[in-house]
């Protein structure tokens, strides 16, 4: 089970085509009640998590990141900003993640050891990404999705955990987020808008293939998608979302406890760490 903690607006800037300046703000404090909602639900079902925090919840919400840490969750980064991969330059990306380490290490006192692209905006060929990683102490990454998306994807990467990256005697893991191949394509089944949206029938089907092939499930969600009330006209950085993506982010937030419940009720699920034992 992963999470990616930020808020929604925070999220949803490269949907919204938002400059630079826009990115690095204080992002929304219902990232606070959503992700206490999420981590509840974890507790009363008995699972853990690897939670992928944004850099600027670290920076701003400090208590938050901590009492993930200390309710026995895996603290991994999600990056500082949420700008893309792909936009960023080489030391505009080093920045980013070195920023985002070095702030969440600095609240917990322990090492990261995961790292999420916004917006999964990685590909299997980003060599100059994944040597920024290795040399900020990350030993695995969940960021190549193998899927065609309008913002990310690389339909042609492995559907389950990989070396993506060596050098020297340092090796980058890959856990990518899960799919299944039906009608000769990869289909995502257990995160985000998938997890909302497809059949809950569907998706239960698909994390016991892969489970009966001896492949755990890599699912991922987000705190303010069990929140329905955070899809106002807010304009934090002079950007207003359209009608057209406030209501296509919202489809199913409200449906989404009662499907997580299920999941978590008939699922056994742990940290990327614990899963993969590493």
């Amino acid at each position: 089970m992963t999470i990616d903690v930020e808020d929604w607006y925070t999220s949803s800037l490269a949907l919204f085509n938002a400059p630079p300046s826009a990115y690095g703000q204080c992002p929304d404090e219902s990232v606070v009640p959503n992700t206490r909602r999420l981590l509840d639900l974890l507790d009363e079902y008995g699972h853990n998590a690897t939670f992928f925090v944004l850099g600027t919840v670290a920076q701003h919400y400090p208590e938050l990141v901590l009492e993930i840490h200390q309710r026995g969750h895996e603290i991994a980064t999600h990056g500082y900003s949420h700008r893309l991969v792909y936009q960023m330059t080489p030391a505009e990306l080093e920045a980013d993640v070195t920023k985002a380490v070095s702030l969440t290490e600095a609240i917990t006192g322990s090492k990261i050891f995961g790292y999420r692209a916004p917006y999964f905006s990685l590909t299997r060929n980003a060599t100059r990404a994944f040597d920024i990683l290795l040399d900020n102490g990350i030993r695995y990454d969940s960021s190549v999705f193998p899927v065609r998306r309008g913002l990310y994807g690389d339909p042609d990467a492995p559907a389950s955990a990989y070396v993506v990256h060596s050098r020297e005697k340092q090796q980058l893991w890959e856990f990518p987020p899960s799919t299944i191949r039906l009608l000769r394509q990869n289909l995502p089944i257990a995160g985000g808008g998938y997890l909302r949206l497809f059949p809950y029938p569907f998706i239960r089907w698909g994390i016991r293939r892969l489970n009966r092939a001896g492949q755990p499930a890599v699912v991922y969600l987000h705190p303010y998608e069990l929140d329905p009330t955070d899809l106002g006209t807010g304009n934090m950085s002079g950007i207003m979302p359209s009608r057209l993506t406030r209501l296509t982010q919202g489809l199913g937030r409200r449906a989404m406890e009662k499907r997580l419940r299920r999941l978590l009720s008939e699922f056994a699920f742990g940290s990327i760490r614990e899963v993969f034992r590493l």
